[in-house]
């Protein structure tokens, strides 16, 4: 048991530097799974005093444990069902996609938007005569705001230019969808393009705005699912209590 607590924690360390390097953002999810490392080395280098404590409050210790997998799951549960990533379950007639931003680099699209940005063109290609709406703002130390980048990407695409509507200050889901309401127009039928795992919290936002949309999820790198589903129980945990 000793061993296996040294292996989690190696586990946990090696999955978050890696992810960190890969990514250069330090988020909740990695925060999460740094914790975990230290966590578990704890356990390993006090082995026999932690022992002893759980054992003095193994019942204590049961419980607490059996109700953060049980929050776990029905948080994942929830994400699972809403991650909708096929454009045939999309009911209705679609008139307008909202596409939300995910993160650029270098004044380009980083891996998670470009995903969902060609969600959305896959999406366009069987559909004809949609409305764009793209929404990010101006990052830390940016020069060209997500929203901006995101057009020229469709533009890059074949999107007429003229069916791209930007908005360009939003730094959050809830700020994604507060400030594009105004630039959709009465009695469109939106479709939301995000990613896979963001579809629940972002509509559960939208519900709370009066945003009345359907969803469309981008599949992200397995790599990083176990990170960006950490972080959105986190940020779905966050958003229930403040209605952001």
């Amino acid at each position: 048991m000793k061993k296996f607590f040294l292996f989690l924690s190696l586990f946990f360390f090696v999955y978050a530097a890696a992810m960190l390097i890969q990514t250069t953002n330090m988020d909740m999810g990695l925060a999460v799974f740094f914790v975990l490392s230290a966590f578990f080395f704890l356990l390993f280098y006090k082995f026999q005093p932690m022992m002893k404590l759980f054992q003095k409050y193994k019942k204590t210790t049961a419980i607490i444990i059996t109700l953060t997998v049980l929050f776990a799951g029905t948080l994942e549960t929830l994400i699972l069902l809403s991650a909708n990533t096929d454009p045939d379950k999309v009911s209705g007639k679609i008139d307008t996609v909202l596409i939300l931003g995910g993160g650029t680099k270098n004044n380009r699209p980083g891996a998670v938007l470009k995903g969902r940005l060609d969600k959305a063109l896959d999406y366009a290609e069987d559909h004809k005569d949609l409305h764009f709406i793209v929404s990010g703002g101006l990052g830390f130390r940016k020069t060209e705001s997500e929203g901006a980048i995101m057009k020229s990407y469709l533009v890059k695409h074949g999107v007429d230019p003229e069916r791209v509507k930007i908005e360009g200050k939003a730094t959050s889901t809830y700020e994604n969808l507060l400030y594009s309401e105004p630039l959709i127009n009465p009695g469109a039928n939106v479709l939301i393009v995000t990613s896979d795992f963001h579809l629940f919290r972002t509509k559960m936002i939208a519900k709370r705005l009066g945003v009345d949309a359907e969803g469309l999820g981008s599949p992200i790198r397995i790599s990083s699912v176990p990170q960006a589903h950490v972080r959105e129980y986190m940020a779905i945990i966050k958003s229930y209590f403040t209605d952001r």
